[in-house]
């Protein structure tokens, strides 16, 4: 169903709620956008119904004053999806864990239910907050039938649905590979397909930061494909298609926007995802401080612009231009280490469980050492006081979600296990080093 807009003096008066108690309303939205890992599936199917119209209107509401304020976040001035009456699918690039906010602000009034970890239903009471919000639960990077079984009766009933196909919050704020299943999800919804391209929310929120910048956000609606459409489409056609709605490079957008985004320690945190000196080639010996990053081993260091890039301190530096281009020098190196046949990564760690189901956090449980090589990742240690050896193949393994200097975590399991590396920086590489891993095994098959 197509909900209309909100007469002006209800805008107005949301507009003063929101303005009048916006430190609430900030904890209200962190606590939802939280990103988390899945648990086992609940006992219980969901009742997924369509988003009620009067509720949902009143969220989007005061959405987009907060937004605006929060984050100057602006709307698209094309809009081509508000022509469309019956269901959609919508799919997005995943920058910040705020980006449904935007998306949502951006896309009203078709309302939107949205396709959440399933980690986040069994944690209480969050988990009744997003059955009221008619949330599909869903179990990461796996293939989840009740999944698709609930997205297809949503759509069926009237409803819409937001999902998000890289699965996680990106690191980079390059958007990132997603399973090519997702095409043949949208032909088995039988919906029209829309993307939306939100820019600006990786330098607003990025992984790697303790801090939210303000700056601007904006979204771009563009559609995939019709219902019509859908059909006739190769799932590789159509996948090509998804893969340029959804594509975001914020720095090369950046480049171009030019948008200051206000920060008073622009690059804390940063080293957590730069661990190599571009100058002497050393792990985990980077650091930041304010708006600097540099290398305690030979002192190379490098200065955060007001827009996010970087530069050298000073002529004998060596920096690359942004973030994102010194990921990509990690990769390139963790390429050329894997051409070795018996190359294998290794790493002290903590293995954690998540334990209480009234908590977010992951609880340390053991100690041992976690290893990467072509066999999968490998854990041999102790867990709550009893020797355990725990491997995941590689052909199991697709991505690995992970919280900057904090964990990665592994498929779902007969408990949610995560790995925290010793050695904060380590983390990321083990997010990096997986993918390349698995293709460094392909490309040997291939021959």
């Amino acid at each position: 169903m197509y909900a209309a807009p909100l007469p002006g003096w209800l805008f107005r008066t949301g507009s003063i709620l929101v303005f009048k108690y916006r430190r609430f309303a900030c904890v209200v939205i962190s606590v939802i956008s939280m990103e988390h890992t899945p648990l086992k599936k609940h006992k219980h199917p969901d009742n997924v119904k369509p988003q009620p119209p009067v509720l949902y209107g009143l969220v989007a509401l005061l959405l987009r004053p907060y937004l605006r304020l929060r984050y100057g976040f602006r709307r698209p001035k094309s809009l081509p999806i508000r022509g469309e009456r019956g269901p959609v699918t919508v799919l997005g690039n995943h920058a910040s864990n705020i980006d449904f906010l935007f998306a949502v602000a951006a896309l009203y009034p078709k309302r939107l239910n949205f396709l959440v970890s399933a980690y986040f239903f069994n944690q209480k009471p969050l988990c009744y907050l997003l059955r009221f919000m008619h949330c599909v639960r869903k179990e990461q990077f796996t293939a989840d039938v009740a999944a698709i079984r609930d997205m297809r009766a949503l759509v069926s009933a009237g409803g819409s649905i937001l999902l998000y196909p890289e699965g996680e919050v990106n690191g980079t704020g390059r958007t990132g590979a997603f399973p090519e299943s997702t095409a043949r999800l949208c032909k088995l919804l039988k919906a029209p397909v829309y993307a939306v391209r939100t820019k600006g929310s990786y330098l607003t929120r990025p992984k790697w930061g303790p801090s939210r910048r303000r700056g601007r956000v904006e979204t771009d609606v563009t559609l995939v494909a019709t219902a019509e459409e859908l059909p006739t489409l190769s799932n590789e056609a159509l996948y090509a298609r998804i893969q340029a709605g959804i594509f975001q490079d914020e720095y090369a957008w950046q480049a171009q926007a030019r948008v200051p985004f206000h920060a008073k320690k622009p690059a804390e945190g940063l080293h957590l995802m730069l661990y190599r000196c571009p100058k002497c080639g050393r792990e985990f010996t980077m650091r930041t401080e304010g708006n600097a990053i540099f290398c305690t081993a030979c002192g190379n260091r490098g200065l955060m612009d007001g827009y996010g890039f970087l530069s050298p301190a000073g002529p004998e530096d060596v920096i690359p231009a942004s973030p994102l281009a010194w990921v990509d020098f990690e990769r390139e190196a963790l390429r050329d280490e894997m051409r070795a046949p018996d190359y294998r990564m290794a790493a002290p760690c903590s293995l954690q469980y998540h334990t209480d189901a009234h908590a977010l956090n992951h609880v340390d449980v053991g100690e041992g050492v976690v290893t990467l090589d072509r066999s999968g990742i490998s854990y041999e240690g102790t867990a709550e006081g009893a020797p355990i050896s725990l491997h995941f193949p590689l052909v199991d393994l697709y991505k690995l979600p992970f919280a900057a200097g904090r964990r990665f975590e592994l498929p779902p399991a007969a408990r949610v296990t995560a790995i925290r590396t010793h050695e904060p920086g380590a983390i990321w590489k083990f997010v990096l080093a997986l993918p390349l891993m698995k293709a460094t095994v392909q490309a040997a098959a291939d021959g």
